[in-house]
């Protein structure tokens, strides 16, 4: 029975990484992030539109350069689990409109990146922000992204990168949000 056991079980494992390698395979996370903040609603505005603050607050986030008026190239750093750390470049077009920060990958295919951030004015001096930050990696071969993805699987390291996401909005929100305070009082004198 041994016997038999150990080649079929070959099979049955050869045949489903043969599988993930020849099927598309994406790894995605999207995290949403709600936070009050005690500044005057278009100071922040100003503050979020300034793309600086992203490589500066948001790990991970290596650089961001601004190409024209719409359009900025973003270089994101990729921490897959048991993978070594790589770079991709994101091309970001605003489509911001009124309160509404919004950056949004051009390409929508193979690496995407999203970025927008809500501005609602609670009161004269507290506005509310709500963020959401996307990002997926689509690949033709699961090995194109790590040798192992296609053992371990879309929704395992899906899972993976969102946690990490969710990690780096929170320290982007709390620095970022300490950075304003201190810019706030610096333009105020």
């Amino acid at each position: 029975m041994k016997r038999i056991f150990i080649p079929v079980l070959f099979f049955i494992l050869s045949a489903s990484i043969l599988k993930a390698e020849t099927v598309s395979f994406t790894m995605s996370a999207e995290v949403e992030r709600n936070t009050s903040i005690s500044l005057d609603k278009d100071f922040i505005a100003s503050y979020i539109k300034d793309l600086q603050i992203y490589p500066k607050f948001f790990p991970n986030i290596v650089s961001v350069n601004k190409l024209n008026d719409t359009e900025s190239e973003w270089l994101y750093r990729v921490e897959a689990p048991l993978a070594t750390p790589y770079n991709l470049t994101f091309m970001l077009e605003d489509k911001s409109t009124g309160d509404t920060l919004l950056l949004e990958s051009k390409d929508k295919t193979k690496d995407y990146l999203y970025c927008q951030g809500i501005l609602t004015q609670v009161s004269e001096k507290k506005t509310k922000i709500a963020f959401v930050f996307k990002i997926s990696m689509t690949r033709e071969k699961a090995s194109d992204i790590h040798f192992l993805a296609g053992v371990l699987g879309e929704k395992f390291l899906s899972e993976q990168m969102k946690s990490k996401l969710e990690g780096d909005l929170e320290t982007f929100i709390s620095k970022a949000t300490k950075d304003m305070y201190i810019a706030n009082r610096t333009a105020g004198k």
